[in-house]
């Protein structure tokens, strides 16, 4: 019978998980999940699915229509990839130091860009694209952080999967952290099944524990606030990652294991290396979903090596 997806909405989910074995400490199991074999190449592919179609059913999003949102990273590409194949125009704002190489693969999607004052940060790019939604006739902003949605199909599908292809053996989840649907969906679905689920936060903007937001260079978590749809008490850990330790983990990824990953997979497995060696996790399965692919970054510091 053939095998053929409809189109590339079809493609989104149901990652593999791989042994990392060298980069796994001694004694311990971590395993990753990449979700960079979604098509736009992030795990944003599965809340730009969620989201539209939720918006789609609650009457919110008619055909043609336009989807403004703020990103600065992967989620901008999953809105570009899906939304555009879809059938609507996407509108995206972020802050105006995003890197001419991640704008001209929008703008190859089909996406328009609009860019706000690097001082501003994210919530400046939040406002903004607020304010063109309501000011475009009939265009609606997603608002991710918010968007139940957006955690739902992580429950629905990233941890269902973990959970199947583990055979349930897995010990700990690690996620990033950026509109918090990774981790809030991941909480909800292994609650009941007592597995711990870990977040982690870049080390300049540490505000899931309390701390100021700050500039630092891992795109995809760290967006300054706590996520409204994630509550921060429930993940078992929240590891603080420096930019040059997310790096040098990401590096180590394609020379020992071969897996091209960007910025946020490197601070993945960095808290999951930090956590495997705990007595609870020795011995057992840790996942890592690792969320994006370093292809979107050969313009970043991570895949800057010297000859």
């Amino acid at each position: 019978m053939p095998r053929i997806a409809a189109d590339v909405t079809w493609l989104v989910g149901r990652t593999p998980l791989v042994e990392l074995a060298r980069m796994s400490p001694p004694g311990s199991r971590i395993v990753g999940k990449l979700d960079s074999y979604c098509p736009s190449g992030s795990n944003k592919d599965r809340a730009a699915v969620a989201m539209i179609r939720h918006a789609e059913r609650a009457g919110f999003l008619r055909p043609g229509a336009t989807i403004v949102e703020c990103s600065s990273g992967d989620l901008g590409i999953a809105l570009a990839t899906i939304g555009r194949r879809l059938g609507y125009r996407v509108v995206l704002t972020m802050p105006e130091n995003v890197g001419s190489q991640r704008r001209n693969m929008l703008l190859a999607l089909g996406a328009e860009v609009v860019t706000t004052p690097l001082a501003e940060g994210m919530r400046g790019a939040m406002v903004r694209a607020e304010a063109m939604a309501k000011q475009t006739p009939g265009a609606i902003c997603l608002q991710a952080f918010t968007n139940r949605a957006n955690a739902k199909v992580h429950a629905e599908t990233t941890a269902r999967e973990i959970w199947e292809d583990t055979d349930g053996q897995v010990a700990l989840v690690v996620v990033p952290v950026g509109t918090g649907g990774t981790a809030a969906g991941c909480l909800a679905f292994f609650r009941d099944l007592e597995v711990p689920v870990a977040g982690v936060q870049p080390a300049n903007s540490a505000v899931l524990t309390g701390g100021r937001p700050g500039v630092h260079d891992i795109p995809g978590i760290g967006a300054g606030f706590v996520p409204e749809i994630l509550v921060v008490s429930e993940l078992s850990h929240v590891v603080d990652v420096t930019d040059h330790e997310a790096a040098d983990a990401a590096r180590a990824l394609a020379r020992h294991e071969s897996l091209l990953v960007g910025p946020a997979s490197g601070a993945v497995v960095h808290a999951a290396r930090q956590l495997a060696v705990l007595p609870d996790y020795v011995g057992k399965i840790v996942v890592a979903v690792l969320p994006d692919s370093g292809v979107h970054f050969f313009d970043h510091a991570i895949l800057q090596v010297r000859a």
